[in-house]
């Protein structure tokens, strides 16, 4: 594995109008697959379904805006410089309750194939065929579950 140098403007950027523009900053097929890193710019009152990934934790750095999120059951409100850890296999969602876009990046770890995931779900909304259902399956074939409604 060699060192990489991922440079901002130019990372993979996948856009879901109206919801999260969601930016690929470390691949892991650059890191052997050990972790993955993305950025979401997150319009107010959008945030996932609750979720779990059984393979990977995921880790939150919250940069700009006002979050809460729901971890294992309980109620948290993040503000930017706010970190949160999530170990696999654990119930969350976030949301973004400010009334502008907020930022937060992630990390996956190991990365597994969750950019991939991400990118079958732009292809099913470019092609008219993202519902719930859909993304269900999507999910359960890189590991992750939705498991209830977002916050």
């Amino acid at each position: 594995m060699l060192p990489i140098h991922s440079q901002y403007n130019t990372a993979e950027t996948i856009v879901f109008p109206d919801a999260i523009t969601l930016k690929i900053l470390l691949s892991g097929k650059h890191t052997n697959g050990n972790l993955a890193v993305f950025e979401d710019i997150v319009e107010p009152g959008i945030g996932p379904g609750r979720h779990i990934h059984h393979h990977q934790d995921e880790t939150f750095f919250f940069q700009d805006g006002n979050f809460i999120a729901e971890v294992d059951g309980q109620m948290h409100e993040f503000k930017p410089g706010d970190i949160a850890f999530i170990p696999r296999g654990t119930v969350h969602a976030f949301k973004n309750i400010g009334d502008k876009p907020g930022k937060l990046r992630y990390i996956f770890s190991p990365a597994h194939t969750i950019e991939d995931m991400f990118r079958d779900f732009y292809q099913a909304f470019k092609a008219g065929e993202l519902t719930k259902e859909n993304m269900a399956e999507i999910s359960i074939k890189h590991g992750q579950e939705f498991v209830g409604p977002p916050l």
